[in-house]
């Protein structure tokens, strides 16, 4: 009887912390549109999009008549990561379109795990372009979204008329690199994603220290500090937004269809961060091998976090590169 009343305490003991580390990563909602509109001194337009399978939102920034531009984030972050970005966009008069990923921040989360394949992502982007009436549009994509971004170039090329992908590197690429030639490289949260529960429980304990750690550690200095890791952290714990986040990585996405030789049909540039700690190197450099000269940018002192360290420097890359092809 003891051992049992011993075991029971112990029980409630777990689940007591369990439920203080949870609760520790609860934050207020922070107004990203309105911080965002402060930096960058224009209007930005703040709203839900149905697209068939999801409700994304969508900031909007830019001449309404202006060329669009879809902008595609990664993990675990939000349309926010490209603000610096859309500034430049939206004053060389492109139309900038940053939805939040279905599961992400302020748009609709699926409680399926299926939910959250490439398929679904890619489906949700064509749902919007639908839903704004855009036949073809630039595209970009980091991380997360770029891998959406290389199924939408190789799938649905129609749809697309050029793509900058940053810090997610071909699909084949992935295939012929050599991980144990990257030492440095973080790939084990990949497999911790998968597990059931306990990514989340650990994202959320201590109010978010793990993460946030692991940002600060991986990207250069003071990025991840003040307002912008308060937007972040109120991304994270919106709707419990974290679990659907992570279910990112526990959906199966299944393969891109490639055509023979793998190289796009359309102009892409590949950028990369030269201190990314999360993607082999040798991925990234192989990845040139499937573009033409001169389209793959390596920023030598930049971290994946190169949306937030270079937003303006990337935002007028795109444009030169949108400009090509911007009648």
């Amino acid at each position: 009887m003891a051992a049992l009343r011993w075991g029971v305490g112990l029980a409630i003991a777990l689940a007591g912390l369990g439920w203080a580390a949870w609760r520790s990563g609860d934050r207020p909602p922070v107004d990203e549109v309105a911080i965002a509109e402060s930096r960058l001194g224009i209007g930005l337009e703040s709203r839900i999009v149905p697209t068939g399978a999801a409700a994304l939102h969508v900031v909007f920034a830019g001449p309404k008549d202006g060329a669009p531009v879809v902008l595609l984030h990664g993990f675990p972050e939000l349309w926010y990561s490209w603000h610096a970005a859309m500034g430049v966009l939206a004053h060389a008069g492109f139309r900038v379109v940053a939805p939040d990923l279905r599961g992400y921040n302020r748009s609709e989360k699926p409680p399926e795990v299926r939910a959250y394949t490439g398929a679904g992502y890619a489906g949700d982007v064509l749902g919007l372009l639908d839903a704004l009436r855009i036949q073809r549009t630039f595209l970009a994509g980091h991380d997360v979204g770029g891998g959406v971004a290389w199924r939408l170039v190789f799938e649905e090329p129609e749809r697309v008329r050029r793509a900058v992908i940053l810090s997610a590197p071909h699909p084949l690429a992935w295939q012929r690199a050599r991980p144990t030639d990257d030492p440095d490289s973080i790939s084990w949260f990949r497999a911790f994603f998968r597990l059931p529960l306990l990514p989340e429980l650990a994202t959320r304990a201590g109010g978010w220290w793990l993460i946030t750690r692991n940002l600060r550690e991986t990207s250069r200095p003071g990025t991840f500090e003040g307002e912008t890791l308060s937007v972040f952290q109120s991304a994270w714990a919106r709707d419990d937004a974290i679990s659907t986040m992570i279910d990112t990585y526990r959906a199966d996405w299944g393969p891109t269809r490639l055509p023979e030789g793998g190289r796009p049909s359309l102009p892409v540039l590949f950028v990369a961060g030269g201190r990314d700690a999360f993607i082999p190197r040798e991925a990234s450099r192989i990845t040139a091998d499937y573009l033409p000269p001169g389209a793959f940018l390596e920023l030598p002192e930049a971290s994946h976090w190169l949306l937030l360290e270079e937003g303006e420097q990337i935002g007028r890359r795109m444009v030169e590169f949108f400009a090509e092809d911007r009648g």
